[in-house]
């Protein structure tokens, strides 16, 4: 069977690139933002909007499937949450969403996405999404153990009956794949990628406030994030599909808020 490319190791593939669906358990938390981090946060080609905000959301991810030219890879549920920048389009689009960073519980569930996409996953210790009545406590424990994040949504609205738990610019996705050279020096690839995401409703969807607590950690600076206003809610399920991108040209990565973690005893 031809194969238009597979992962590493080629000998032994850990998976082949596909496109994918999932059913979804979502929370999306819209947080006010400063208009000077956003700056500082996005590559060239994006822009700030005129309502800058970032976008929190914690997921299960059930039943996930990738499409391949070999057939289709079911994975176990897991969860998995983000933050991801809202941004206006490229080349003067419609807004999208910047990925930010990405914490997925659980070994090897996010690197396809990393691998094939640049989006930037890490893995993660715990993805908290429970649901108590009309309220959902969230929260994300880094794999060192640091609380990135804790909040609770209170939801007390329909959304409507065609309503989606994430807001509609997160339908165009962007990141900057950045594969660093084997010499050292530089990349050998580092351009900026658009991913369409689309999200079709397949229950009811709630909505409401949130609170939220930024986590304080040199590896994960969210903190800069720090709300310019009142966070809004979404919560439901969906179906969730990410397709293949497109490379949108040559691109310098934003300078690093964060350090590596190859020392935890530091932070």
């Amino acid at each position: 069977m031809s194969i238009g490319a597979i992962a590493m190791p080629v000998f032994a593939p850990l998976f082949t690139p596909g496109t994918e669906r999932v059913e979804v358990r979502w929370l999306t938390v819209d947080v006010p933002v400063a208009a000077e981090i956003a700056a500082r946060c996005l590559p060239p080609g994006l822009g700030v909007p005129e309502l800058p905000s970032v976008g929190l959301w914690i997921a299960e991810f059930i039943g996930a499937e990738f499409h391949s030219p070999t057939g289709v890879e079911r994975r176990p549920n897991y969860h998995q949450g983000g933050l991801s920048l809202r941004c206006t389009g490229f080349g003067g689009g419609p807004d999208g969403a910047y990925a930010i960073e990405t914490f997925v519980e659980g070994l090897n569930h996010g690197i396809l996405g990393r691998e094939l996409f640049g989006l930037p996953k890490k893995q993660a210790l715990q993805v908290q999404l429970d649901e108590r009545g009309e309220q959902v406590h969230f929260g994300i424990t880094s794999a060192l153990g640091h609380q990135i994040v804790e909040g609770t949504a209170d939801l007390d609205a329909a959304a409507g009956d065609d309503a989606v738990p994430g807001p509609v610019w997160f339908d165009r996705h962007y990141t900057v794949k950045a594969i660093p050279s084997a010499e050292g020096t530089g990349y050998d690839i580092c351009k900026l990628v658009e991913i369409p995401w689309s999200m079709t409703p397949s229950g009811a969807v709630r909505q409401g406030h949130a609170r939220l607590e930024w986590g304080v950690s040199a590896t994960d600076p969210v903190h800069v994030f720090e709300s310019a206003g009142p966070a809004q809610a979404r919560y439901g399920h969906a179906i969730l599909d990410i397709r293949f991108g497109r490379y949108l040209g040559d691109v310098e990565p934003p300078e690093p808020l964060g350090e590596p973690s190859w020392n935890p005893e530091t932070r």
